[in-house]
């Protein structure tokens, strides 16, 4: 599939119903579909939100596939996620979790952030940082370091607020990224 302009990707969101999408292209196609609506660059909230729909058709039409690896629930969770749905963001993130064995660091950290979220937190602050210690048992990620940091901020424990940001300091130029959670292809299933 080759990669759409924002004017093509509009047309698609505006005249095509989710399931003719997912039907007529299927599941691999609909995927790079979905990867480019969420990372258009006008940063448009109704093609993300349609987005959002053709991964939950996907999932409803393709269960053996979807079924099959976590990503696809990841790659759901980070759709909710862009869109602020934090209930159904925690919802696909914990499907992907308990897919995943072992669940991989980037996923550990975007159930650990699902803490901050409106109302009562599907995760308490204890259970994320528990999470995110987890994402670093073999590396300290950038991200996993930036979110430790804050959540021992937020929890008020000074002590490990200033420890976790001495150590982001000293990886901040030139640490490990997570993976991204944002496009799922076959080569991202090894």
């Amino acid at each position: 599939m080759k990669d759409l302009n924002y004017e093509e990707l509009k047309s698609i969101s505006e005249n095509q119903a989710p399931p003719n999408i997912v039907d007529s292209i299927g599941f691999e196609k609909t995927l790079y579909l979905v990867h480019q609506l969420l990372n258009d660059k006008e940063w448009d909230e109704s093609l993300h939100e349609y987005g959002a729909l053709l991964l939950e058709n996907l999932r409803r039409s393709y269960p053996k596939e979807w079924n099959s690896h976590w990503k696809y629930d990841a790659f759901l969770g980070y759709a909710y996620d862009i869109i602020f749905d934090c209930d159904q963001r925690y919802a696909a993130y914990h499907r992907a979790f308990q897919k995943a064995d072992p669940p991989p660091p980037e996923l550990l950290v975007a159930i650990a952030r699902c803490c901050w979220s409106p109302g009562k937190p599907p995760i308490t602050e204890e259970e994320s940082i528990s999470l995110v210690k987890k994402s670093m048992e073999n590396i300290y990620y950038i991200e996993s370091v930036r979110l430790l940091r804050g959540l021992y901020k937020s929890s008020g424990n000074i002590e490990q607020q200033l420890y976790w940001e001495n150590i982001l300091d000293q990886i901040e130029k030139n640490g490990t990224n997570l993976p991204s959670l944002d496009f799922i292809s076959k080569n991202d299933l090894t």
